[in-house]
């Protein structure tokens, strides 16, 4: 049975706390923390105080590495370099928390989707990451999961392959074929995607998505009668991933997302 997640991030300041309540209340199991400097070492609240704030509502914790100025998949191997020295540091810190997974992006800002020729050094990149991170996170005892941001499925499969799991994220997938092949290649996309990364799911990221004009934005709220959420719904049964989280940050009008306002989804993929 897979466990339902809720995402906090330093940004929510002190109302992570009641955010934190709601989501026990709202029938979540975990919460992710999204590690956005000055976490996990400095910062009001404390990543320490988060944790155990987290723990005492008898929910478990997943960790989102930092993907700001992280670059781990820069064909500029000092980028690169730099980029796992700093997930390094951070790992060893967040090692000393009971977690259930840490998921990173293997990101580079290269126009992958536009010069074909780079991808494979792109690919290679972070491949070399990926073997590195995993590396250091059995090390620390720690499950190292890739989440796939821009890259095609056949990209993502060879990255993907050198972690001990994947997290899927399905907004990601949404956006990234709506911008190379149009709205109405979604579907079949998704259900390429669903299919390919059958048994190496471990955890899905999952947001609605709300389409304006030649843009589409993820991480808005979501309900039992969005389409791609019952096409994820379908797949659940053989997927058969350990952690789907929500991954929503916006809510009504310019406030953030509260727990309470997925209880409907939450219902809805619990009766799958």
């Amino acid at each position: 049975m897979h466990k339902l997640g809720f995402p906090v991030w330093y940004g929510y300041g002190f109302e992570i706390s009641r955010i934190i309540e709601e989501a026990r209340d709202t029938g979540f199991d975990y919460i992710e923390v999204s590690i956005d400097h000055p976490w996990p070492r400095g910062g009001e609240p404390s990543l320490d105080e988060v944790v155990r704030l987290i723990k005492g509502s008898g929910l478990s914790t997943g960790f989102h590495a930092p993907w700001r100025d992280l670059r781990l998949s820069s064909p500029f191997e000092e980028v690169r370099e730099a980029s796992v020295k700093v997930f390094e540091k951070i790992a060893l810190d967040l090692s000393v928390h009971e977690c259930d997974y840490l998921v990173a992006h293997l990101s580079t800002d290269q126009a992958i989707d536009r010069i074909y020729e780079i991808r494979d050094e792109v690919v290679e990149a972070a491949v070399k990451s990926a073997e590195t991170l995993a590396e250091i996170c059995r090390g620390l005892g720690i499950m190292f999961l890739v989440e796939n941001v821009r890259e095609d499925l056949e990209m993502f499969e060879r990255i993907a392959s050198r972690a001990d799991g994947v997290c899927l994220d399905i907004g990601h997938v949404i956006i990234s074929t709506y911008k190379g092949y149009g709205r109405g290649n979604i579907d079949a996309e998704l259900e390429r995607w669903l299919t390919s990364l059958r048994g190496r799911v471990v955890a899905i990221h999952y947001s609605g998505v709300k389409f304006d004009g030649k843009y589409v934005r993820d991480h808005q709220l979501t309900n039992s009668s969005d389409r791609y959420l019952r096409i994820l719904r379908g797949h659940l049964g053989e997927l058969r991933p350990r952690y789907i989280l929500f991954e929503v940050f916006d809510g009504v009008g310019e406030e953030h997302a509260w727990p309470r306002q997925l209880a409907d989804a939450l219902r809805f993929i619990r009766s799958s």
